[in-house]
């Protein structure tokens, strides 16, 4: 089996002097070199632990080098990496921890979080600390070949983690890297967190590639005047974000200041990017071609549409997310239950092939649900509503259920609900989501609470608890009732005329 990490193994024999990581918060780069380096003392000591083949280890790092040479570190040990977000509610990555039942924990030397009750000190080395799960032996059971596990926002209040293979990944990656025709003179912003599956075409495609990666942290990330600094200082070739970031650059990164010539690639991915921040962003990169990658994170980038040069359309709407890529196939589930394989009309988008994932982490059930079959192949239902244009393109017409997509995250009302429920002032909670242009505008919430309105501040104190920060509500309702439809359920259509 063809490992996910091989590929950047190669570059350290090869490329060892090229520079892997650029770090300007820490002010500091990582050759090739050096990260195998730091990569094999993390593979040492994971192997000291003496775990089965595939178990899983936690990752509660902050975005650095150390964390990517914690990444290959996991993979050279034969094991699979799971990160978490740093940011988000200990309870939250508490429950992470032991629903995946994980068998080892690596953080910073100086990090003792409380949910870290499960583990027990095992090793220390390079300023990082290396824990081993006091729990009992894992009784999940694991694909052959598990490569990570990404946790995404769950339907029924808590977190699902999706379980990707080396094969699915690099279905994904290797493809990726010839695309877009990365090589060792380019240099890619890393702007994803490890937690989001953006980070896998960072790290995997890039560096397999010997390119050299620009590591942003989170709030470098958010400040377009310094990332537009660092594309000229660094030289920046390739750059793949969200919208919800790329659209901030012709407004605040003043780019006329700096040199971006050197750009030649933007992707992006992750939520709809409205026509007029796109053109505005193609007019201060005009040298640069644009691209709008799809697919959610149980199959990575599934469709891909490259963008027409800037002035050769006059497209008053958003882009097709477009044709499959070459190691998926997708299909329409229909509103009468029918799937079309052809990719003609309208209804739910179904994803089958190479970098689809192999299911939820201990959720049989919800893995069972995520599926359909058909024509003998298995599909993931994306949940995803689109349509088939005159051109044979897929547009993207939102989503189906109560999932919904902001700052390029996938996010479930469901949690958000599930965690305000806790409250005990509050009897009733629901929440949805106010759409402008295809795209989440706002997240609001409904709510009964018996004493009177409780204060916004109050509430967004006791959800960042609870749930990450890119989750949290924007407007807080308080109604002496919430609606009920005939079945006693929230009648949600009622709710939505309050918007």
């Amino acid at each position: 089996m063809q490992r996910l990490h091989k590929g950047i193994l190669h570059q350290a024999v090869t490329n060892s002097e090229g520079v892997a990581i650029y770090f300007p918060f820490g002010k500091s780069n990582l050759t090739y070199g050096q990260l195998h380096s730091q990569a094999h003392k993390i593979s040492l000591a994971l192997q000291d632990l003496s775990l089965p083949k595939g178990s899983l280890v936690v990752l509660y790092l902050d975005k650095s080098p150390e964390a990517i040479a914690a990444v290959v570190g996991v993979l050279m040990a034969e094991l699979a990496y799971l990160p978490l977000d740093v940011d988000a509610p200990d309870s939250r990555n508490q429950f992470i921890i032991e629903q995946s039942q994980a068998q080892a924990v690596l953080a910073r030397e100086e990090t003792e979080p409380p949910f870290f009750t499960q583990t027990l000190p095992f090793n220390k080395f390079d300023g990082l600390a290396l824990y081993r799960s006091s729990a009992k032996a894992p009784g999940l059971k694991l694909p052959e070949g598990l490569a990570y596990v990404l946790y995404t926002s769950g339907s029924t209040g808590v977190p699902k983690g999706v379980m990707v293979t080396h094969t699915a990944a690099l279905a994904f990656v290797d493809w990726a890297r010839a695309t877009f025709a990365l090589k060792p003179e380019d240099t890619l912003t890393s702007i994803a967190p490890l937690h989001f599956d953006l980070s896998i075409f960072d790290i995997f495609a890039g560096l397999s590639a010997g390119c050299s990666l620009l590591l942003l942290t989170p709030s470098e990330s958010k400040n377009p005047l310094l990332v537009s600094s660092y594309i000229a200082e660094y030289g920046v070739t390739t750059i793949y974000a969200t919208p919800t970031l790329l659209q901030l650059m012709p407004r605040f990164g003043k780019a006329g200041r700096y040199d971006h010539s050197q750009l030649r690639q933007v992707l992006f991915a992750g939520e709809v990017f409205p026509i007029p921040a796109l053109r505005a962003l193609q007019e201060i990169w005009h040298t640069a071609k644009f691209y709008n990658l799809y697919g959610p994170t149980e199959t990575n980038v599934c469709t891909w549409h490259p963008l027409p040069p800037k002035g050769t359309d006059d497209r008053k709407t958003p882009y097709p997310i477009g044709q499959p890529c070459p190691y998926d196939r997708c299909a329409i589930l229909k509103e009468d239950g029918d799937i079309s394989s052809e990719l003609k009309g309208s209804g739910e988008l179904l994803v089958s092939g190479a970098s689809v994932m192999t299911g939820y982490l201990g959720m049989p059930e919800q893995t069972r649900q995520a599926m359909a079959e058909h024509e003998g192949r298995v599909w993931y239902k994306t949940g995803d509503l689109v349509a088939v244009d005159s051109n044979g393109d897929l547009l993207y017409r939102g989503r189906r259920g109560r999932m919904i997509k902001r700052r390029g995250y996938r996010i479930e009302l469901g949690e958000i609900e599930a965690a305000l429920h806790q409250y005990k002032a509050i009897t009733q909670a629901a929440c949805l989501a106010k759409e402008k242009e295809q795209s989440v505008s706002a997240i609001w919430v409904f709510y009964v609470a018996p004493e009177g309105p409780l204060p916004h501040t109050l509430l967004t104190e006791f959800l960042s608890e609870r749930i990450p920060e890119y989750m949290l509500p924007d407007r807080f309702v308080h109604l002496p009732e919430i609606p009920q439809t005939s079945s006693q359920k929230i009648d949600y259509q009622a709710l939505k005329q309050m918007l």
